[in-house]
Parts: structure tokens; sequence; C-alpha cells
């Protein structure tokens, strides 16, 4: 074999295990994991990034194996690597989701639906709201930048060919889960304040009017004021969660201190 033919053979397999990885991220990124983006765009975008980064990581990533169990193998980890970095992205998104969700029960509006552009599914209106928001300010700030250098960073943390760290990788993602949990209550907070609130004034409007439909008389209130409070909150509660996505994002390619 000649010099060139092996040099385009390592530069290839080099290529392809970037890619094994980089690729599975592109397909779970918040923005081009929805379904609305088509398959072709996101490929582009995944052999493009592959390219840019392919020099930078290339100094960490194993010699080219002899036998075809072992690229197999190489390929099969690298991809596993890739959806487990793109599950902890979809998880840090579903604190916005579930705060999404209480919020629509707060406002009364869960069975207002309509057609989720990113999920293609019919979903809470106010969730989709979220949700566009959310999306929109990560590519205006510039946050999807830092997506793409965590990408990168995580050939420090995660080598390729290593033994994967299993036990720490499913203590990450359980408090990861947890604070996503516990940011998609905080980020509701102030909605299930009111509900409570509004609740127990609607309770004590029933029981000094027992001859009233209080039902249908606090329903439109009960809408009014909660997109009300929606409206004046959402830019800080998009804030807040944009805090947390960057940190969160920050601990995971930097985790010390991360699992509890």
């Amino acid at each position: 074999m000649s010099a060139l033919d092996e040099f385009l053979n390592v530069n290839v397999f080099n290529f392809l295990l970037v890619f094994a990885r980089l690729s599975i991220v592109f397909f779970l990124l918040p923005g081009l994991s929805a379904a609305y983006v088509p398959m072709r765009i996101r490929l582009f975008f995944a052999l493009l990034v592959t390219m840019l980064i392919l020099p930078i990581v290339q100094s960490s990533l194993p010699p080219q194996p002899t036998q075809a169990a072992e690229l197999v193998r190489l390929l099969v980890m690298e991809a596993l690597i890739g959806g487990f970095l793109g599950a902890l992205i979809q998880t840090i998104m579903a604190a916005l989701e579930l705060a999404g969700q209480m919020i629509s029960t707060a406002t009364g509006m869960t069975n207002a639906m309509v057609d989720d552009p990113i999920t293609e599914e019919q979903s809470a209106i106010i969730i989709g709201l979220l949700n566009l928001v959310a999306v929109a300010v990560i590519f205006i700030s510039g946050v999807h930048h830092f997506m793409i250098m965590a990408m990168v960073d995580s050939y420090s943390l995660f080598i390729p060919n290593a033994p994967l760290f299993s036990k720490d990788m499913l203590n990450m993602a359980a408090s990861l889960l947890d604070q996503a949990f516990y940011m998609g209550i905080r980020l509701a907070a102030p909605f299930l304040v009111f509900e409570m609130v509004f609740q127990i004034a609607s309770g004590i409007l029933a029981r000094l009017s027992p001859q009233l439909n209080v039902f249908f008389v606090v329903l439109p209130a009960q809408i009014i004021l909660g997109l009300s409070i929606l409206m004046v909150a959402l830019p800080t509660l998009i804030l807040i969660f944009m805090n947390f996505f960057d940190n969160t994002l920050h601990n995971i390619i930097n985790p010390v201190g991360f699992v509890r």
C-alpha cells in the first residue's frame, strides 16, 4: 500500500470516528432536532462541523484498527457517547416542557392543543410557545456556538477507545434529571401560587353562592389572569432557563462536583 493510500485510509477512518459521535449529537440538539428541519440539512451541518472539528481532535483519536470488528466497535462506542451527550441536552430542555405543562394547568389551558412544529405532535400551546422562544434565544444569544465547543471538549472527557465510565454516566444523568425537575418547578412557581390562591378563592365563592355556576364564571378570569402573568413573567423565565442551560453545559464538560 502506497503512502498516499495509507494517508487517505487513516483520514477516512478519523472522519468516520468523529462523524459517528457528532451526527448523533446534532440529531438531538435543540432547534436542529425539530421535525421541521429536513434530514439533509441536519446531515449537512453534521458533516460540516465534523470537517471543522477533525483537525482539533485528531491527536486524541486512536490508531486505525486492522480488523473490521474492532472498527465497528469503535464506531458503536462513539455513537453511544454522542447519544448520551444529546440525551443530556434534551434532559435540560425537558425542564422547560415540565414548566410549560404546569403553567398550562395553572392557567386553565391544558386542553388548548396545537400542532407543535418541533415534535410534529399535539401539545399544549404554552409548551410550544416556551420551546420556540427558548430555541430562538439559544440561536440569537450564540449559545449554539458553545454547544459546538462542548462537542470538542467532550473528547477530553470521553476519550475514544477508552473504557466508558458507565456508573458515572448514569449518576450524571440521574443528577441532571433531578436538576431539570427542580428547575421546571422553579420556573412554574409563580403560576403554582396563582393557581392555589385562585382555587381557594373559587371554593370560597362556591360556598357563598351555591346556586352560581362557579366554573363557568371563573374559568375566563383564570385564563385572562394566567396569560397576563405569563406575559409579564416570560422574559424572566427564559433568562433563568438560559442561565440554567449555560451552567449545565459547563458542568457536563467539567463535571467536578456535578454528580452529587
